[in-house]
């Protein structure tokens, strides 16, 4: 059995697409996620406001504030901005949100990660000079480190939160020793998880979707830490069927 984790709003649909593929896995939920409602309020009041180049958007979770902005953008400016989505869902939710010339203003990195953002080409444009970043607390500090290296005025709204809850939510019931590896999408929920269950699981194989989470558990005690670089169920799937046993 492979053990995976995702924030409890995404928790059924990873398990039912895990099932469809034949896979055994157990999904473990460690937060939920929580909109911030000033965050989001003050979001608005720029992207109404002022004239964008550069749109970060780093998860679906943040496209409902941007999708309300858009509504009446482009009335007031020229043209839309390029709208970055970390990730081929933020992606498709824009797509399908948006008015259809601002749609094709949709583009995605190579690599679904904090450092593929910013080696994206868009940013070496000299006329690229206001970015603002879409975004959950807590996270993704290096895609603004990295751009306001490169003199770039940013603008960071943290519209969401992840909310520890009291107890994990399971798909199925569980215990460690079934497990033979285990899914991890994101550092918190991955810290959150051994912080839960204990360093037992550092023995255990693991999966992650960048460098950063996987140094990061390597500097826990995770010897056995390898990389998908994106973060979608199809690409996790495919990562487990072609490098693990399951």
């Amino acid at each position: 059995m492979l053990l995976f984790t995702r924030p409890l709003p995404k928790l059924n649909t990873t398990a039912k697409a895990f099932d469809a593929a034949g896979i055994n896995a157990v999904g473990v939920a460690t937060t939920d996620i929580v909109q911030v409602v000033s965050e989001h309020k003050a979001a608005l009041l720029l992207l109404t406001t002022n004239a964008i180049d550069v749109v970060i958007v780093t998860s679906v979770y943040a496209v409902k504030t941007v999708l309300t902005a858009m509504q009446d953008y482009v009335s007031a400016h020229d043209s839309y901005p390029i709208f970055v989505a970390v990730g081929d869902a933020t992606a498709r939710k824009l797509r399908e949100g948006l008015p259809k010339n601002a749609a094709q203003n949709v583009v995605t990195p190579e690599s679904h990660t904090s450092e593929g953002i910013v080696a994206m080409h868009y940013f070496n444009e000299a006329n690229v000079q206001h970015v603002v970043i879409m975004k959950g607390e807590g996270g993704r500090q290096a895609i603004a480190e990295g751009l306001a290296r490169e003199g770039r005025i940013i603008s960071t709204f943290c519209v969401y939160k992840r909310e520890l809850l009291t107890q994990p939510v399971y798909t199925k019931r569980w215990k460690i020793a079934d497990v033979s590896g285990i899914i991890a999408t994101s550092e918190a929920m991955a810290t959150q998880l051994i912080s839960h269950y204990g360093n037992a699981l550092l023995t255990l194989p693991w999966v992650t979707v960048s460098e950063r989470i996987a140094t990061s558990l390597n500097r826990l005690g995770a010897s056995r830490v390898q990389i998908c670089h994106r973060a979608t169920d199809q690409a996790l799937i495919a990562w487990v069927k072609d490098n693990w046993e399951y």
